[in-house]
């Protein structure tokens, strides 16, 4: 049995983890922020071609202009499109007046961005709640290593001591992480010709620091 939410990772700025979800089958879970008012998106999408069509026909990736006044009317209008089945979606961010965000991953995790750590373990717990979990020492969690759900809701660590870097890391740690991952899993010598890019899923928006009140 594959759980609903197989993996959490916590990022290093303390107030944003990530959910491994399949954000395909799982759009519902934005059911949760229904009520939230939305300051900004960015969501692309892409027409699908038709089976008649020649195998030359290529559609553009454009963003979806289109304003919505919360999560609610922004999943009315995704669940209408998707049971016509004329266009992919891809949502890159959703930004809420509140100073939250969230950003799906490759369809494959959502990552949630708060602004304190109050409000990142209020929000993990009852993300967990709602699928069954029971809450999680989430104190005892490692910044930037995954960790696996078990069908009992209990974790387990997922990369054994790997540990993966995020946006919010600087580039002299970046850097560093880069030179030891080469030497230990490649067993090369660090070259200034290996380019691995630093931008790691960095943020279209300008930071927000206003705070609120946790809403669950």
């Amino acid at each position: 049995m594959t759980p609903f939410i197989s993996g959490i990772e916590l990022l290093s700025n303390q107030k944003s983890f990530r959910l491994d979800i399949n954000t395909i089958k799982g759009l519902w879970f934005l059911l949760h922020f229904k009520k939230f008012e939305i300051l900004n998106t960015v969501i692309y999408h892409k027409q699908y071609s038709e089976f008649r069509q020649s195998k030359s026909t290529k559609y553009p990736t454009r963003r979806l202009t289109k304003k919505f006044a919360n999560t609610a009317d922004l999943l009315d209008y995704l669940s209408i499109i998707n049971y016509r089945r004329s266009r992919n979606f891809y949502i890159y961010e959703i930004e809420f007046t509140n100073g939250w965000k969230i950003k799906e991953s490759c369809h494959i995790a959502f990552t949630f961005y708060t602004n304190s750590v109050e409000e990142r373990n209020t929000l993990i717990n009852h993300l967990i709640n709602s699928v069954a979990y029971d809450p999680i020492a989430i104190d005892s969690l490692e910044p930037n290593y995954s960790y696996y759900f078990n069908a009992s809701g209990s974790l387990m660590d997922a990369n054994s001591g790997f540990i993966m870097p995020d946006e919010f890391w600087g580039k002299d740690r970046y850097e560093k992480w880069k030179s030891d991952a080469i030497k230990e899993y490649y067993n090369e010598e660090v070259s200034d010709t290996v380019d691995i890019p630093f931008n790691i899923g960095g943020s279209v928006f300008p930071t927000n620091d206003r705070d609120i009140r946790v809403p669950f």
